[in-house]
């Protein structure tokens, strides 16, 4: 499968963009999940007694970028970099090059000083400013991290990213970059945080978490600005009446949720989860003799709540003339609006499914599957070639198949791809930030606009996003297990083929 991921490198001052933007709901409803004990200062993620600040140290909310600090200093400053760096000594005014530096504390070339493995207190900034118990992570407590399960996430209006522990709670991460010298840099480019392990040489261990949520082990030149998320190791007292906690909450909200909510407003399979969960998670919290049965109840419940889909308005979408051959729809087919990422449905599907289940066994169009490794063997339509079935030479699809007239109705239909190039040829694309989110603007020939989110794909086990993705109507003739969609990250193309089987988005065209 030919796909591009487009990777962001902005090196550019942008936290006006974030506190300026329009204040936005969370994502996710059940993204303010406290841990068990009622806290606001720390959550418990269900990391082996690891307990994790829920703001960065200095800040006055999650999502605030708080103080940044140089690797062994416990105030923020206004300038980061040799020149102000606490344990380094020039050996002259002029130069201060690495090599010419001299440290006088946490200064070893090639290994850790064994009576300096990590920090010192009176060294650690979450525990000067914070007091007794807090502390910076090492590097081993903050991989913990890579065991949860992530997403982006915006909160306030500010991008982040959202971790998700085992036991269902929730740590929210802005993601506000470094400062190098006096300027603030890579905020869109995810976050870097210290570790407490010992520097060697001129860097220093940090957790690096990229744009894509994924976190990873890195080094830092230990005189620039980083955040620190403190961490305390002291268990929480879990009592009978408060380890029911989080699920109670999520009990709740979903009963808040079913008595208002009209089930002909909501996808049938979201609210029949939703239905469930809330059932299930009455019967733990009567029966439960495990905490493991509790949290597990808890993450099915949330994940309902989270998953629970208000089916969009035909009237919601828009039909925007650009100056071309046909009107281009404001958002895409199953969005609420034209942020929303919409419905991931197989080339020739109406219906959208469950990640895991863009498989070949599971696609409405293939009569045989090769069960050793669930590849296509027989299509019951749009075939070219009698290798994959009866053959009927149909190349683009019918509007029984049309995921767009399905849902929209009237000439509303997927776009061809000549359509779908004369919407790259001639429109200006250009990459936005919205409320906290990439975009891309297409401005059609006459100055009118349309949006469209970085909705990405879905394939049989995951989902990828950071692309732009969408379906044309148009089988690829010379292989049929392969359909055209058009992507606009990157290098746009209009003629970008997948299987049949993968979920993209469809962005409808009329008249």
């Amino acid at each position: 499968m030919k796909m591009k991921k487009q990777l962001y490198v902005l090196f550019t001052l942008v936290i006006c963009v974030f506190t300026s933007c329009e204040k936005s709901d969370d994502h996710d409803a059940g993204s303010s999940a406290p841990s068990y004990v009622e806290t606001e200062d720390y959550v418990d993620l269900g990391l082996d007694g690891l307990l994790f600040a829920t703001k960065n140290l200095g800040a006055k909310s999650p999502e605030d970028f708080g103080d940044y600090f140089a690797w062994g200093e416990v105030s923020p400053k206004s300038y980061y970099d040799w020149k102000t760096y606490k344990w380094a000594e020039p050996t002259t005014e002029e130069n201060y090059i690495y090599e010419r530096i001299i440290f006088s504390k946490y200064f070893y070339p090639d290994n850790v000083h064994p009576d300096y493995a990590f920090l010192q207190p009176e060294d650690d900034a979450a525990t000067v400013i914070l007091g007794e118990g807090w502390r910076m992570p090492t590097f081993e407590e903050m991989s913990k991290l890579m065991s949860c399960e992530y997403r982006r996430a915006i909160k306030n209006g500010v991008f982040g990213y959202e971790y998700i522990g085992p036991n269902g709670n929730t740590l929210f991460l802005p993601s506000c970059g470094i400062i190098v010298e006096d300027v603030l840099i890579n905020v869109e480019c995810g976050v870097k945080y210290w570790c407490s392990d010992c520097a060697t040489g001129n860097v220093a261990p940090i957790i690096d978490i990229n744009e894509y949520g994924g976190v990873w082990g890195g080094k830092e030149t230990r005189s620039l600005g980083l955040p620190i998320r403190p961490v305390r190791t002291e268990k929480a007292t879990i009592t009978r009446d408060l380890k029911y906690n989080v699920l109670e909450r999520y009990i709740e909200q979903a009963k808040q949720l079913l008595a208002t909510m009209k089930p002909e407003d909501y996808s049938v399979t979201s609210y029949q989860s939703l239905d469930n969960a809330y059932k299930h998670a009455l019967d733990i919290r009567e029966n439960a003799l495990t905490q493991q049965q509790i949290n597990e109840a808890a993450q099915k419940l949330r994940l309902a709540i989270t998953d629970l889909y208000l089916l969009p308005k035909p009237s919601d979408i828009k039909a925007v003339d650009l100056g071309l051959s046909v009107r281009w729809a404001s958002a895409n087919v199953g969005a609420r609006n034209e942020d929303d990422y919409g419905y991931y449905l197989s080339w020739g599907e109406l219906t959208p499914k469950p990640i895991g289940y863009y498989r070949w066994d599971d696609y409405k169009l293939c009569k045989e599957v090769n069960e050793d490794d669930n590849a296509y063997s027989k299509f019951t339509k749009y075939v070219t070639n009698s290798a994959w079935g009866e053959v009927d030479n149909k190349t683009r699809l019918e509007l029984e198949d049309d995921a767009a007239n399905a849902y929209l109705g009237g000439n509303w239909r997927m776009p061809t791809s000549e359509e779908a190039q004369e919407l790259i040829e001639k429109c200006t694309i250009e990459e936005i930030l919205r409320r906290g989110e990439h975009v891309m603007k297409v401005t059609g020939p006459n100055g009118n606009y349309i949006l469209f989110p970085f909705a990405g794909y879905a394939y049989w086990q995951d989902r990828v996003v950071f692309t732009v993705f969408c379906w044309t109507s148009d089988l690829d003739p010379s292989f049929p297990a392969h359909a055209f969609g058009f992507e606009l990250t990157g290098f746009q193309n209009p003629k970008e083929w997948t299987d049949r089987i993968d979920g993209l988005t469809v962005r409808a065209v009329c008249p």
